[in-house]
């Protein structure tokens, strides 16, 4: 039994190395590496959501039985907690991508926000242009 949980726990440990290498992508396509703002910001929300992650980890029981059920149960664990993160980190716009897809990500993340922009400001054009209030008219002379 001792052997079967050392070759879970080996088979977990080879799947996590050939797992691909993932980064945050900022929802609106920008590169908080090209600004301190952003930086800032990213590392403020990925501090909260990293806190958020944390105390999904902890919450819940804790299997102290070890073996394969203890084993799985921290595969099970962890797989809960990363998700309370992404979850977390979307709601404050970022993405976690594939780090060989991150360029084409942001490329196409960027062209949706501006897409975006034009729509909001095409839609805002719209309803200032209703908003108008009518040119007076002239009362003919009695």
């Amino acid at each position: 039994m001792r052997n079967l949980a050392i070759l879970a726990l080996c088979a977990g440990l080879i799947g996590c190395a050939a797992a691909p290498k993932m980064l945050w992508l900022r929802a609106d396509g920008q590169r908080a590496s090209d600004n301190p703002v952003l930086r800032t910001q990213f590392e403020l929300d990925g501090t909260a959501c990293l806190g958020e992650r944390n105390k999904a980890n902890l919450s819940g029981v804790t299997v102290t039985g070890g073996g394969l059920a203890g084993v799985a149960a921290s595969i099970e664990r962890s797989n809960a907690a990363d998700t309370v993160q992404r979850g977390c980190m979307a709601e404050k716009g970022y993405l976690l991508v594939p780090e060989d897809q991150a360029d084409a990500k942001q490329a196409e993340l960027a062209a949706i926000a501006e897409q975006k922009r034009q729509q909001e400001a095409a839609a805002a054009a719209a309803q200032a242009k209703s908003r108008k209030p009518a040119p007076p008219t002239s009362k003919p002379a009695s």
